[in-house]
């Protein structure tokens, strides 16, 4: 069997589908006030004339199994976090609150303990407050030490802060953060191709790169144009910034070990149109503010770089790496 994302059982572009078709069944009276935000990474609900509240929800996804198949709970929680804030940051907002929902077959206190203690951690990163939660026992419906989580975010954003991706132009650059390895999207296939002795590595926890990003929206005269967060989909999240655009990349982050393994077993295209491929975070800019962004999230300890610019070829990006190149279509 060919070793997909879609032949693991998941289908991006379905679900992708079914966003859009969620769009429309939801619809009512009243959304027409939301600001629209860059990629839909945020729901952006208007409190005045200048600011808003941005919401997001997510979970952790099939990597659940691995850290309860190995026992180590104790990172799960940041993965969970980082899910959440950021894609608020991706909207131009500022995290300020997360709620958690933690389902389970039966309460263990350790293994609860641990996750709650990820979670706090992640907050810490993110400097944001958990303020509450809801923990529930359903052993009809999770069995054994399966269990699932969720997580609640919010943040604010001001008008004028609020990134929608509509200036993004050809020509304008973009940098690259890295990641700390396949972060919370794609284990559905990377547990079936990744030998087991190698699961430990596939838990290294997601990134969460709030305070250089929410340091830049302080700083005089820099302008993110565009924010995404490299999550399911891969590297075609670039292209939920705005329509009629492309991206070359031509300068890409080093890949984290665990990617040696992937491509032993998984083709180039269908890696990146997966897994994140080493850039947790790609930020567009305009070319005097690249230095900027760059020394900022350096002196934060993250690393980033140039790593290519926005084109004039809709739904089309180019990608050189590992000697070899690829057109990725939207």
């Amino acid at each position: 069997m060919e070793n997909t994302y879609a032949a693991a059982g998941v289908d991006v572009l379905k679900a992708e589908a079914f966003v859009g078709r969620l769009k429309k069944l939801s619809r009512r009276p009243g959304h027409e006030r939301l600001w629209a935000g860059a990629g839909g990474y945020a729901s952006v609900v208007p409190i005045s004339e200048f600011q808003a509240v941005a919401l997001t929800t997510d979970g952790v996804g099939t990597k659940l199994l691995l850290a309860s198949e190995l026992d180590k709970l104790d990172t799960i929680g940041i993965d969970l976090v980082a899910m959440c804030a950021n894609d608020l940051i991706c909207v131009g907002a500022k995290p300020l609150s997360f709620l958690d929902y933690y389902a389970t077959s039966k309460l263990v206190d350790h293994y609860a303990d641990d996750i709650i203690k990820g979670i706090a951690i992640g907050c810490d990163q993110a400097g944001m407050l958990l303020v509450g939660g809801e923990t529930a026992e359903v052993p009809d419906l999770y069995q054994d030490k399966h269990f699932d989580l969720a997580g609640f975010s919010m943040g604010l954003v001001s008008k004028n802060e609020l990134i929608t991706g509509d200036d993004i132009e050809p020509g304008d650059l973009v940098i690259g953060v890295a990641s700390s390895g396949v972060h919370s999207n794609g284990f559905s296939l990377a547990r079936k191709v990744v030998p087991k002795s190698k699961w430990e590595s596939l838990l290294t926890p997601t990134l969460i790169y709030v305070k250089p990003v929410v340091e830049l929206f302080g700083k005089p005269g820099i302008k993110l144009k565009g924010i995404a967060h490299i999550t399911g989909g891969g590297w075609r999240n670039l292209f939920r910034l705005k329509t009629g655009i492309g991206f070359a990349i031509n300068n890409p982050l080093p890949e984290p070990e665990i990617y040696t393994e992937l491509r032993k077993h998984v083709a180039q295209e269908e890696l990146f149109k997966t897994f994140n491929m080493g850039m947790g975070l790609s930020i567009i800019v305009k070319k005097e503010n690249a230095a900027v962004v760059i020394e900022t999230f350096t002196n934060h300890n993250f690393q980033a770089q140039l790593v290519g610019q926005v084109t004039d070829q809709s739904g089309k990006l180019s990608v050189d790496c590992k000697d070899s190149s690829m057109i990725i279509s939207n």
